[in-house]
């Protein structure tokens, strides 16, 4: 019997087709995992980096005049920005004693206001697109934002107030007539270049660190970018000024 050929109408579309997205801390974890998944479901993406590498945009996100560049850089490229990844982060751990001052504003400036600088030059460039505005933010914040975790006192206050911050801009946005969502992630634990340099590589093999979580595992880059992947598409047209908790169940487990 003869193949039936496919009927290309019938094939599912990609959930990203025509969109135009740009990612920060794209050079590798998290970052570099959204950017894959969003390319292969159909957008184009400027990847920025505070590390220049291949493609990537060189982007320090604590840089208002970087970020102007960055946005300038997509709209150059692309003709346009529909969606915001502010992933880009670096991460502190130790006792409050050996906690210095330095380091603790690191946290903030990189994760409060790198977002912040972001988020804005974002908005006010889908303002110029589309009346009313349209658009997905998504910041990468952390279930140290919601939960304490035993020494990242530094790291989980800037995600708090990251979290905070995204959804009070998303109802902002929201009363002042724009379509533009925002929305936090909240990872677990998660295997990365940057969370290795914090816990070694017996840590994560060892199975006994992650029994008391309900599915008694840590995250891969993978599982916080399908959660992008859902808020960025239109999938998610009624999901704004919110978090998303991708752990596994950590947040809900004795673990601290």
């Amino acid at each position: 019997m003869a193949a039936v050929a496919a009927d290309p109408s019938s094939a599912p579309s990609a959930a990203l087709a025509g969109k135009v997205a740009l990612v920060t801390g794209a050079a590798s974890g998290i970052g570099a995992a959204i950017m894959a998944l969003f390319e292969r479901e159909g957008a184009n993406v400027l990847g920025t980096d505070i590390r220049a590498s291949g493609s990537l945009f060189q982007h320090d996100v604590t840089d208002e005049a970087q970020w102007d560049a960055a946005i300038a850089e997509c709209v150059a490229r692309f003709g346009r920005l529909d969606i915001l990844v502010s992933n880009a982060g670096t991460a502190q751990a130790g006792p409050i004693v050996d906690l210095d001052l330095a380091v603790f504003r690191e946290q903030a400036r990189v994760h409060v206001e790198g977002a912040f600088l972001g988020i804005k030059a974002a908005v006010a460039q889908m303002r110029k697109q589309h009346a009313p505005a349209r658009g997905s933010i998504i910041t990468i914040a952390s279930v140290a934002g919601l939960k304490p975790i035993m020494q990242t006192t530094a790291y989980g206050t800037a995600k708090a107030a990251l979290i905070n911050m995204t959804r009070a801009i998303g109802v902002e946005v929201g009363r002042k007539g724009d379509l533009i969502r925002l929305n936090a992630i909240c990872p677990g634990g998660t295997k990365t270049a940057m969370t290795l340099a914090l816990f070694d590589e017996s840590y994560w093999a060892d199975a006994s660190n992650f029994a008391d979580m309900p599915l008694k595992d840590y995250c891969r880059p993978e599982d916080i970018a399908e959660a992008a992947l859902y808020l960025a598409s239109d999938a998610a047209e009624f999901v704004t000024a919110s978090h998303l908790t991708v752990d596994g169940g950590w947040l809900l487990s004795d673990r601290i």
